[in-house]
């Protein structure tokens, strides 16, 4: 006698329900890890940011110009300064933390289509953070955000003598 031999229906709706179970366990790990390297790619600016930022500022100690509004030259670039610190203003300060090719300067709230966008001479970022004029805010984010998306590092220069803060929004990476 031969049999045919197969799965029931029962088998294969069993089957089919344990997949969809681990399935729906599975892609909210897997969406958390995309957040997660968003976040990580950020970190890694950030540093990047912190390091320009003390390099420009040990120079700005062995010129002395470390107290009130001066200027250095680096690598050709005239950096505008307070309290030795880059300010806050994009194309005079801000964005010479960073030495990047694919960065590119944006005034408005387009998405951002290079693989860094940043701006500056803000007074507020989307998450809140807000300066005290002189003291000015500059931003970079991500391809594929806008300066609106609390997606981003920012630099706050108070103008007030202390060390800028140098942070990360995440809320909508």
């Amino acid at each position: 006698m031969n049999r045919e031999k197969g799965f029931t229906l029962i088998e294969l709706i069993l089957v089919i329900v344990i997949l969809g179970i681990l399935a729906a366990t599975a892609i909210p790990k897997f969406s958390n890890l995309t957040r997660d390297a968003k976040v990580a790619k950020l970190a890694g600016m950030q540093g990047a940011v912190r390091s320009g930022t003390t390099m420009i500022y040990s120079k700005a100690v062995i010129q002395g110009k470390i107290s009130g509004d001066e200027t250095i030259t680096l690598d050709g670039a005239s950096i505008s300064l307070h309290s030795g610190y880059p300010i806050g203003h994009w194309a005079f300060g801000f964005s010479h933390t960073v030495n990047l090719e694919g960065l590119t300067y944006t005034s408005g709230d387009d998405v951002c289509t290079s693989e860094w966008c940043g701006r500056g001479n803000q007074t507020s970022i989307p998450s809140g953070k807000t300066t005290l004029s002189p003291g000015m805010i500059g931003k970079i984010y991500t391809k594929g955000y806008r300066y609106s998306n609390q997606c981003g590092v920012y630099y706050i220069n108070h103008a007030n003598g202390t060390v800028p803060e140098i942070g990360l929004e995440t809320d909508d990476c």
